[in-house]
């Protein structure tokens, strides 16, 4: 009896152990994945803006410089090396982290547009070039360009964050429903432990004590409970069945030696 009892319990057991590993390991791997995945987007999105804001500086400062009629051949090159500086620190720093086909066409054109705001000192100074018409034909379409490609990459970017989203969403299922399948198939063993100990188990006593019940009340002559297993519980009953043919034979010989004293 103790041993089916202990292989019941320990089945039950190592079948709920089973499925909280399982469901943890599946649970963390994917909340790792995910996490990684998203903070990776949003630093990449973080560096398309700060391309895209470093760029807008840059391209401000040069519109100063062509807003500036009276005193065009005075460019502050200070200003303007630094602004041209910002920008390279955050192209460097997209190039370094950012992937895909339209990364590389956020840096062609970012490239693209940095190489002809390059003609402006040569804009200035001559003499058949109108800077202003320069400035709005021929620059301004190219940083057209290179911010119409940063908002394609970061909704690209955006597209990749509800990928992520979903699979995050589908990753708690699926480590969630190994709990809840193994819930269920510890419930159903816990019922069957129960039937179990109330046919093998609960029942037998229960046969037991009403037949001794009886036995000792004079309702029957004979204690005849039977056990075909060969378990504590069927060792027990034949203890109970000798006391009781015991208990019999002795009665049989305080009655014989009554009627031989009579």
């Amino acid at each position: 009896m103790r041993a089916k009892l202990v292989l019941a319990l320990s089945s039950i057991a190592a079948v709920l152990f089973i499925s909280s590993v399982i469901s943890i390991i599946e649970y963390s791997r994917m909340s790792d994945y995910v996490s990684r995945s998203l903070l990776e987007d949003m630093e990449r999105n973080d560096a398309a803006e700060n391309l895209a804001d470093a760029c807008r500086k840059y391209n401000l400062t040069i519109l100063s410089f062509v807003g500036a009629a009276d005193s065009l051949t005075v460019v502050n090159e200070d200003r303007r090396a630094a602004s041209l500086a910002d920008c390279d620190t955050a192209s460097i720093l997209f190039n370094r982290i950012a992937v895909g086909d339209f990364a590389d066409s956020v840096l062609y054109h970012y490239n693209d547009y940095i190489s002809m705001s390059m003609q402006l000192d040569s804009v200035i100074v001559s003499d058949f070039i109108d800077t202003r018409a320069w400035y709005f034909d021929a620059l301004q379409p190219h940083y057209n360009d290179l911010l119409r490609w940063v908002r394609v990459y970061e909704e690209e970017i955006n597209t990749h964050l509800m990928r992520s989203a979903d699979d995050f969403e589908n990753g708690f299922y699926r480590g969630i429903i190994p709990g809840i399948v193994v819930t269920g198939a510890g419930l159903v063993m816990i019922f069957l432990l129960l039937f179990f100990l109330l046919i093998f188990y609960v029942s037998p006593l229960r046969r037991i004590l009403s037949q001794l019940d009886a036995f000792n009340k004079g309702g029957i002559k004979k204690y005849t409970v039977e056990f075909d297993s060969e378990d504590e519980l069927a060792a027990l009953n034949q203890g109970v069945k000798d006391l009781a043919d015991e208990n019999i034979q002795l009665k049989r010989k305080i009655r014989s030696l009554k009627k031989d004293d009579e």
